[in-house]
């Protein structure tokens, strides 16, 4: 019997031993208890870092990892408890790994409203990114996507934010990427709960293809189209009259023969041009005015055809200017269709800086933030 005493007297010295050194220590296979949340929080920074989540910050409790900060969306915040929760292991007492994360004094930025994204094309197949996007997983999902579609490469200034609407953002952003390579100029454009694509389509099969691809977008986001096909001409405006444009603003929408539809294509093509303010898309009363003028008379003569040039002055790079002077394009266009103007009776483009106005004569770069209609016999 005092054999056994001794044993387990023995034993017991060794056990203690053991974890009194690695406590002291902070080494072997079971961590020390003084030293394991020091470890942790290492491993969880690390693991928040290699995710792009700087915005967190970490204090242990033991193994329970407290987080604070504002997060730039609720999926970033929800992406980083899960970061923190597999950062080192399995977890619980023998594998000394998290137990619990807790993330109740997180914040989250506020909502951006309306909840924008677009992705433009550019020359040699490039596409820019903008916007907004859910999360940072997400936005590095398009990116990874757009690189594959996209040979040219990417210019990726998306921001994550809060306030998508409900529903799968993800693939209805991706779905719309997906369709913007049968474009051979254009953007896909998403706001709220409405998705949009507009530009020159590269034939009428892709035209198509887009028609019914875009018929596809599940609720609860819309789908909208406006696309023309490639432009192919090179024509220089019509001449213009001195007549009055308000001696038919007030007549009544119906077609007209060939003789007078001329007469007020004329008429409408001195108000060909449409001024926009500095690195603005929005399109003043005075050039909505012009705009309508245009549709009421697109509406009455079915054979109009028009070409919407965008255009920019040179105080921005070259490709931020060639977006603008799309974006501005795309603006007018939508104006068109709405008032009834079939998309394929459009061709759309943007010529960035490269066409200044050639009777300013002076400094001022107004002139040039503008959207020139000409007629495509």
């Amino acid at each position: 019997m005092s054999r056994w005493i001794v044993f387990a007297g023995i034993t017991a010295m060794l056990v203690t031993g053991y974890f009194a050194t690695f406590y002291e220590r902070g080494q072997g296979p079971l961590r020390a208890v003084k030293f394991l949340p020091g470890e942790l929080k290492s491993k969880v920074q690390t693991a928040l870092k290699s995710k792009g989540a700087a915005w967190v910050q970490v204090e242990m409790d033991g193994q329970r990892a407290i987080l604070t900060g504002t997060a730039p969306s609720e999926l970033d915040r929800d992406d980083a408890l899960e970061i923190v929760r597999h950062a080192a292991g399995q977890g619980g007492t023998v594998w000394g790994g998290v137990t619990k994360v807790d993330g109740e004094s997180i914040r989250v930025a506020a909502s951006q409203k309306p909840f924008t994204w677009s992705a433009q094309l550019g020359d040699a197949k490039r596409v820019s990114l903008r916007g907004f996007v859910p999360s940072r997983q997400f936005k590095n999902q398009i990116a990874a996507e757009a690189r594959k579609l996209f040979p040219g490469g990417i210019d990726d200034q998306t921001v994550v934010a809060s306030g998508q609407p409900t529903g799968d953002w993800m693939a209805t952003a991706l779905h719309g990427l997906s369709y913007l390579v049968k474009l051979a100029t254009g953007e896909v454009r998403m706001e709220d709960n409405r998705i949009t694509i507009v530009g020159e389509a590269q034939d009428d099969r892709a035209r198509d293809d887009i028609g019914n691809g875009f018929q596809a977008v599940k609720r609860p986001f819309e789908a909208f189209v406006t696309l023309s096909d490639v432009d192919r001409s090179n024509v220089p405006p019509v001449n213009i009259t001195d007549e009055d444009p308000s001696e038919i603003a007030g007549e009544s929408v119906q077609r007209l023969p060939a003789a007078d539809c001329q007469k007020l294509i004329d008429t409408a093509m001195r108000g060909n041009i449409v001024l926009f303010g500095l690195n603005s898309t929005e399109v003043n009363p005075a050039g909505k005015g012009k705009i309508t003028l245009l549709a009421q008379t697109a509406l009455r003569c079915p054979d109009l055809k028009l070409k919407v040039t965008g255009h920019a002055d040179g105080n921005n790079e070259v490709s931020k200017a060639t977006d603008l002077s799309r974006q501005r394009a795309f603006v007018a266009a939508k104006m068109l269709t709405d008032g009834g103007i079939a998309s394929d009776r459009l061709i759309v483009t943007g010529v960035g800086a490269t066409q200044p106005d050639v009777e300013n004569d002076s400094n001022d770069p107004a002139p040039d933030r503008r959207v020139e209609f000409t007629v495509i016999p």
